[in-house]
């Protein structure tokens, strides 16, 4: 943070301390949207939303901005934390599109009022994007954008460009035919330098790079790092323009997913972030991941109590459980993020063959770690217990585990994927906790199975 951007933060803290609003009115009508923008993060809780409402009511439409330009966890925070009636007054400045990226993120009551206080065009439209789903291209569609019939000359093409409010940002133009079809695109720069008599079909390039209005966002998110694109136009089944997606709302949609991706490694949900203070709320989320390691870790004790005669006769076995649940823990999410994040941007394809190539790849990097960690826990243990034979088998059932944990790590995304969920899901607790009870089986079943020569 800038010393500028520090002391306003600081003078906010202040001035809401002292609950001299009056002061902090007037610091937020001459203090530039991003600057607001920029130390809300920064600001407690309740600073916030304090901050916010004396925002709207100095100015609505920089309140609007401000929200819109916030991430989603604070736009939300927000939201649930205003008066129902602001609340609502503040998402009525939005338009459907925007208010359907986070409408599923509200609570029931102010979806409710909102719905109630909608136009029924705007009702209907606000439905339909819903529908599309979550994943859906469609919350991220604008409708800040120009377009003109080919038959227009560059001249009236300039008179129209005149009339567009200020706040929409002008880059391309888009062409289209008397269907409203999307036809073609034109620079500002080749408006500018064109003759005012030419006709817009005559200049425009008619090899528009577009995507469908039922796309998801991860296709879009390609399509913009594969053209290195500025803004995209969209189109329905029949090519009708319907809207834009600008490169800010994809970045916002990278953020997005990057987070919700960092949720699911960790065995949480990014919902988390909407329940600021809610404990119980919180703990109910994380809950049914914690179940699934708890079971899991009830089954490996099962596991250990079977093989409670050769843990009994040779107690040193035990000794090396968490170094193997660590090492092989840790492989086996290794190859698990890998695969998983090869299958979700297109680097593995969905082919089995693709699939196998780099999931056997990652079995044979896993077969060099196994031989030089099972042969330093092998040479530890046999000098630590000076027992050569329980140094040999402790490194034979390290090696084989680390090599199966590798194996079951890789295959664990593309089962999820084939099933239809979410690759990331076997990222986190799944198998780790699937690794441990069959890495335990391993182990002990290893050790058991060579005791005969234990007992030399």
């Amino acid at each position: 943070m800038t010393p500028t951007l520090n002391v306003l933060k600081e003078t906010i803290k202040r001035l809401i301390y002292k609950g001299n609003y009056r002061a902090l009115e007037r610091i937020l009508e001459k203090t530039h949207k991003g600057d607001i923008v920029a130390i809300f993060r920064h600001l407690s809780h309740q600073e916030r939303i304090k901050t916010f409402q004396i925002l709207m009511n100095v100015d609505i439409e920089k309140a609007s901005d401000v929200l819109y330009d916030l991430d989603e966890d604070l736009q939300v925070e927000l939201l649930r934390a205003l008066p129902l009636k602001e609340a609502v007054r503040i998402l009525l400045t939005f338009s459907t599109g925007e208010i359907a990226k986070i409408i599923d993120k509200l609570p029931d009551e102010i979806q409710k009022h909102l719905f109630e206080k909608l136009e029924e065009e705007e009702r209907e439209e606000l439905k339909k994007y819903i529908s599309y789903g979550e994943s859906s291209v469609a919350s991220l569609i604008s409708e800040e954008y120009i377009a003109v019939f080919e038959e227009k000359t560059v001249e009236e093409v300039l008179g129209v460009i005149k009339t567009v409010p200020e706040d929409i940002e002008i880059i391309y133009i888009y062409v289209l035919d008397k269907k409203e079809r999307l036809v073609g695109v034109v620079s500002i720069k080749e408006i500018l330098i064109a003759p005012l008599n030419v006709q817009i079909k005559d200049i425009m390039v008619a090899d528009v790079i577009s995507i469908k209005n039922s796309a998801t966002k991860e296709e879009a998110i390609d399509i913009f790092r594969r053209y290195d694109l500025l803004i995209l136009p969209v189109v329905d089944e029949e090519e009708v323009l319907i809207g834009v997606i600008y490169i800010d709302d994809i970045i916002d949609a990278i953020t997005e997913k990057t987070t919700e991706d960092i949720f699911k490694m960790a065995g949480a949900q990014e919902e988390e972030l909407f329940y600021t203070n809610q404990i119980l709320k919180i703990a109910k989320l994380r809950l049914p991941w914690l179940m699934v390691s708890v079971i899991g870790e009830i089954i490996t004790a099962f596991i250990i109590s079977v093989f409670d005669f050769t843990i009994k006769e040779f107690l040193p076995i035990i000794f090396f459980l968490p170094l193997l649940a660590a090492i092989s823990g840790n492989i086996s999410s290794q190859s698990a993020i890998i695969i998983a994040r090869g299958l979700i941007t297109g680097k593995i394809m969905e082919n089995l063959k693709d699939f196998i190539y780099y999931l056997f790849r990652e079995v044979r990097v896993a077969v060099v770690l196994a031989f030089i960690v099972s042969f330093i826990v092998g040479f530890v243990a046999t000098l630590w217990l000076a027992h050569h034979t329980i140094g040999i088998i402790i490194a034979l059932a390290i090696f084989i585990n680390m090599v199966l944990a590798a194996f079951s790590g890789g295959m664990l995304p593309y089962i999820l994927l084939r099933a239809g969920k979410d690759p990331l899901l076997a990222t986190g607790p799944v198998v780790l906790t699937v690794n441990d009870i069959f890495g335990i089986l391993i182990y002990l079943g290893t050790a058991t199975f060579f005791l005969e020569y234990l007992k030399v």
